[in-house]
C-alpha cells in the first residue's frame, strides 16, 4: 500500500514546488482575489505584482509594471484556482515583497503603488 502512495506523493512534491499565488486587492476597477497557478519558481510561494516594480526608479511610472507583472503571471503558467480577496495572503507578500529591500525607497515606491490602489 505505501509504495502505492509514494509515486503520488511524488507528483504531489514536485507540484508544489511549481505551486504560486499573487493577490490583487479590490479596487474599482477590478474585484480582488488570489490566484492559484503552476508556473516556474522564479517568485515567492506568495507573489505579488508589487514586488517586480518596487526596484525601479522614482520617477518611472509604476501602473505599466504593475500590470506587465500580473500579465507576466498569468501568461507564464497555469490558473489553477481564483479564490476571493485574501487580506492575510496580500499582507504576506507585501511583506515578502520588501524584504532584504531599502526601508526609505521601498516605503516611497509603495506609497506611489498605492495611490493606484494596489
Amino acid at each position: 500500500m505505501r509504495w502505492t502512495l509514494l509515486p503520488l506523493g511524488l507528483v504531489l512534491a514536485a507540484c508544489a514546488l511549481f505551486l504560486r499565488s499573487y493577490t490583487l486587492p479590490p479596487a474599482p476597477d477590478r474585484r480582488g482575489g488570489t490566484t492559484l497557478l503552476l508556473t516556474w519558481p522564479n517568485r515567492p510561494a506568495f507573489g505579488s505584482p508589487r514586488a517586480d516594480c518596487l526596484t525601479g526608479p522614482a520617477d518611472q511610472p509604476v501602473l505599466p509594471c504593475l500590470i506587465a507583472s500580473v500579465a507576466q503571471a498569468r501568461d507564464g503558467g497555469y490558473v489553477l484556482m481564483q479564490l476571493p480577496f485574501c487580506a492575510t495572503c496580500y499582507d504576506l507578500s507585501g511583506r515578502i515583497a520588501v524584504m532584504g529591500q531599502d526601508a526609505a525607497a521601498t516605503r516611497a515606491r509603495l506609497e506611489q503603488i498605492a495611490r493606484f490602489g494596489w
